[in-house]
């Protein structure tokens, strides 16, 4: 277990070193794309994981997403706790770690686009101060409600034994004999 657990811990630092810039670059994009859905042409992609706002009566920043402001911390905590479930139905640990996933990202999405919002309607200043309150906040909920999804995937339904379930065959057939 000791092993398992030294190996996942390397894989996770070695992840967050690896896909820490693309993360930040794709939550850029994405958060650039939510403004444009929504007709807000003055934010746009800066350069990497930086986006450009236009915020006429408070003149234009950069707002900057460093790796503490990426969700893959969070993602990488998810797939190590999964990494570290008991053994079960490998469908379902798929639906639950993507699920979880999918809600930690929308959800840092959400939570810069927020701070961009803030910052376009009263300047840079309160946008820093609402991505350091708020946004922590932020962070705690999508994390915390994705890891609650990913248990209520993976952990049993009523009348199921949790001994059946973590003993239950990769295949999800039991095989008697």
């Amino acid at each position: 277990m000791f092993v398992r657990i030294g190996v996942l811990l390397a894989v996770t630092v070695a992840g967050f070193v690896l896909l820490q810039q693309w993360i930040r670059g794709l939550e850029a994009a994405a958060t650039v794309d939510v403004f444009h859905a929504l007709g807000v042409g003055s934010v746009s992609r800066g350069y990497q994981a930086s986006i450009i706002v236009d915020a006429r009566s408070h003149g234009p920043f950069a707002a900057i997403l460093t790796p503490a402001c990426s969700s893959l911390a969070s993602l990488l905590a998810l797939g190590g706790l999964a990494v570290l479930r008991p053994t079960g139905a490998r469908g379902r640990l798929a639906l639950a770690v993507g699920a979880a996933m999918a809600v930690v990202f929308v959800g840092n999405i959400a939570r810069i686009a927020a701070s961009i919002g803030v910052g376009l309607l009263t300047g840079p200043s309160a946008l820093v101060l609402f991505h350091d309150w708020v946004g922590s906040l932020f962070a705690f909920a999508y994390t915390l409600g994705g890891f609650v999804l990913m248990m209520w995937f993976l952990l049993p339904r009523d009348g199921v034994a949790l001994d059946d379930l973590c003993l239950a065959p990769a295949d999800g057939v039991r095989h008697e004999s």
